[in-house]
């Protein structure tokens, strides 16, 4: 049934029979609340079975929702008189249809809040060529393409000027609907997303621009008065929000406490204000939708205020709210509605004509300013992304009569198939599994003595810098062999769509916020106490976990780095306990093990217990010890370990575990572990503070007992995350090992059982992949 043109819904007592024969009372989700939970259930868990269905093939999940609101809908289970009797009664739809609005009105205003204007300065020239190139082309190709199909089908879809609504909606590509599917496609901090951000960003400004211009001109029917005074209120409104509204939210962030978030009790009443200015926006004659969204942006994103909303609103929103709005447009959908199929394929050729006006407008923009094949396709595709906001477009026309009901279920129709094709495209045309492979080893073990290092180290908070510092000093940085630095304070995305990516200035004042204060001049008292003998460039990374490997990776690739350090998701506390404050963490990790250009090395911190705590005076020493197996991570946990022997207050001991009995070893890896240790022996046979020891064991049961008779007077223990697969020292550790991704022995020595939990590990792997070039003779 079409909403818009349904009877005035009548509202039966409970105990009074309907026109059915039914009570009111018989149905047990006749009471409000009762029927809200079922319906926020029941939409929940089939938008969760179409997500698992629909998530193998790259589809985001604005697919899944939309494809869950139509299953409830007319199309599917709305066919049923039984179901919409029992689930959604007459007289529920217009709560249902107010909170849907609600969820869509606090979508818009948290996705103005993300959103950074200043952004638009930033674009350049190319995302506006790009945007205004894709606009041309897509108005174009689909008046031209109706004007042409007119001439020999019907097209009855609605009103004559439907077509410029059409062409207007599908010419933009709207910030807040690309974001999340980048995310979910883990594009979003690459070249390519940030690119398709910016465009997106001009195309969005551009399309409330021509939105407001062409409603202006419909609202005044000619009358010059008229459309002046529109425009004179809707500037009124812009000047209102720029002049008086932005002021008080800086005002709250100046009244906020340094670290801290801001006082919930301004949160309400800036929630409330969306609505009003909501409310004004329609009064004024545009749509509800312009408000919120113009009130977002004048908000400042990010923390502490932009976060705060965000974190307050967004995942009750998504949970309760959202699935109404898109449970309206699967009601107002009804694929089976169509009178003429060959009217309904008509207007599908129309509208995707624009699509594929877009695509090819942007793809020639992109190959003007040089960009390759691959990227310039893949931008076509991701401009064509659409989501809520043009479903919330088209149910506005469809509610104002512009179009009818057959063409919102083909508008709808087109609107999720252009996004699952254009995804799934993307998506191949995308693969992570290549994107950061470098075309030499990148190693510790590969790299020749006199060459620079260069390390890239993660910090997650202030906890971890004292231990990072600690392992760089150990790291023996001299003339002759210089380390370059790369440090990264790694932040959460929350409240902005946009990454950061800042750099500070490590020989001077920090020219970030206060939060990274402390971070940056930590870095910088131990560079300026060394002297020269190490260089270290801090940076600021504001990024979502998911992605946040994409900056981390792409920095390391193009700066040649060899060697990632990054902490440990899991800290220890002061009693050898596990702390689970960092579990979040645990998203970034794997995706750096399993992209990282180079070496990587997990570092599993005790909070800067034991001996060894680098100061500004140089009162440093360092008990290390190394677990040797064999295999590739080994030998680069050796190679690290030779250069860490050179320090004068470094004391290193190799500990190399041996099989009881010989075995076979038809790869012939042992070889390779027998020359770098003998070479490694050969360099420090006089350097009375290596040690080198072996041990031969039964199992890996035997080689635990060994190790824990080693003591617990280290401060750092090193090993390799994966050793040789022929080893059968391994067996027998299962009982000892959990899931961590740290390895057999990394899981074992990070234990907090293990020398009472008083000892830092470092767990190393090997550069995993290298890019093969191949040459033609």
């Amino acid at each position: 049934m079409n909403i818009s043109s349904a009877p005035n819904p009548v509202c039966f007592p409970i105990g009074t029979p309907n026109s059915n024969g039914l009570y009111l009372g018989d149905n047990p989700f006749n009471h409000f609340f009762s029927r809200f939970c079922f319906q926020v259930f029941l939409m929940t868990m089939i938008t969760r079975i179409v997500r698992i269905l629909v998530k193998p093939l790259k589809q985001p999940e604005i697919v899944s929702q939309v494809i869950g609101g139509i299953i409830i809908g007319p199309s599917f289970l709305g066919r049923s008189k039984m179901f919409v009797k029992w689930v959604f009664p007459l007289n529920s739809h217009y709560i249902n249809n107010t909170v849907a609005k609600i969820g869509c009105l606090i979508f818009l205003f948290i996705g103005g809040v993300k959103q950074d204007p200043s952004m638009i300065k930033q674009s350049g020239r190319k995302a506006a060529v790009i945007a205004i190139s894709g606009w041309f082309l897509t108005i174009v190709s689909i008046l031209s393409t109706a004007s042409f199909l007119g001439k020999y089908v019907t097209t009855d879809i609605g009103t004559k000027i439907v077509f410029y609504f059409i062409s207007a909606t599908i010419a933009v590509t709207n910030f807040p609907v690309a974001q999340p599917i980048l995310a979910e496609l883990n594009l979003l901090n690459c070249d390519l997303g940030r690119l398709a951000m910016a465009t997106s960003l001009v195309s969005d400004l551009l399309g409330w621009a021509v939105f407001m211009a062409t409603t202006s001109v419909r609202n005044s029917n000619g009358n010059v008065l008229r459309f002046m005074s529109y425009i004179g209120s809707m500037a009124l409104l812009i000047i209102v929000l720029i002049y008086v509204v932005r002021p008080v939210m800086k005002w709250i962030i100046r009244k906020t406490p340094k670290r801290k978030p801001v006082n919930k009790k301004y949160i309400p009443p800036i929630i409330l204000s969306a609505f009003i200015v909501s409310f004004v926006s329609q009064f004024m004659g545009a749509t509800m939708a312009q408000g919120p969204l113009f009130l977002g942006l004048v908000i400042p994103d990010g923390l502490p205020l932009g976060a705060r909303i965000v974190q307050s609103f967004e995942t009750v929103n998504n949970i309760l709210f959202l699935p109404f709005y898109f449970s309206k447009v699967g009601i107002m959908t009804d694929l089976f509605s169509v009178s003429s199929w060959k009217s309904w394929w008509a207007m599908q050729v129309i509208i995707c004509s624009g699509y594929i006006g877009k695509t090819v407008g942007t793809i020639l923009a992109c190959l003007f300013y040089k960009m390759p094949w691959s990227d310039s396709i893949s931008l076509g595709l991701i401009l064509n992304f659409k989501g809520i906001i043009e479903l919330f477009a088209f149910s506005n026309l469809l509610e104002i009569k512009v179009i009818y009901a057959t063409a919102f279920s083909g508008l709808v129709f087109s609107t999720i198939m252009v996004t699952a094709f254009s995804t799934a495209l993307v998506s191949i045309l995308n693969g992570n599994s290549r994107r950061y492979l470098a075309y030499n080893r990148r190693t510790l073990e590969h790299s020749r003595p006199g060459t620079k290092i260069d390390i890239l180290t993660c910090i997650h908070g202030d906890e971890n810098i004292p231990s990072i510092i600690n392992l760089l000093e150990a790291s023996n940085s001299t003339r002759e062999n210089p380390i370059c630095v790369y440090a990264f304070h790694l932040v959460e995305l929350v409240g902005r769509l946009f990454p950061i990516f800042i750099a500070h200035d490590s020989r001077g004042k920090s020219s970030s916020s206060t939060k990274d204060e402390h971070f940056v001049k930590a870095f910088q008292n131990y560079e300026q106490h060394k002297g020269g003998l190490i260089c270290i460039q801090p940076f600021t990374v504001v990024s979502p976990y998911k992605t946040m490997h994409e900056d981390i990776c792409k920095f390391a690739l193009d700066k040649k780095v060899k060697l990632i350090i990054i902490p440990f998701h899991k800290q220890r506390t002061i009693v050898g306990h596990i702390d689970e404050s960092d579990n979040a963490w645990r998203v970034v990790n794997p995706n750096i093990l399993e992209n990282a250009p180079c070496s990587v090395g997990v570092l599993v911190d005790c909070r800067g217990l034991g001996s060894a705590t680098w100061t500004t005076q140089g009162s440093f020493s360092y008990n290390i010890a190394v677990i040797f197996l064999g295999g590739a991570d080994d030998l680069e946990v050796l190679a690290y370990a030779s250069r860490m022997a050179e320090h004068p207050q470094v004391s290193l001991t190799v500990m190399r575990f041996l099989k009881a009995y010989n075995v076979e070893d038809p790869m012939g890896d042992g070889q390779f572990d027998d020359k770098a240790l003998e070479e490694f022996r050969y360099r420090n046979a006089r350097n009375q503070r290596v040690v080198y020891r072996e041990e031969v064991v039964q199992d890996g049961s035997e080689m635990v007992t060994v190790m824990r008779s080693m003591g617990s007077g280290y401060d750092l223990m090193i090993t390799g995350r994966q050793q040789s697969s022929k080893l059968q020292l391994l067996n027998g550790l299962s009982e000892f090992t959990k899931s961590s991704g740290l390895g057999p022995v990394g899981d074992i020595l990070a234990s907090p059982d293990f020398f009472g939990g008083m000892v830092s590990v470092l767990v190393v792997q090997q550069q995993l992949h290298v890019r093969t070039v191949v040459f033609n003779v």
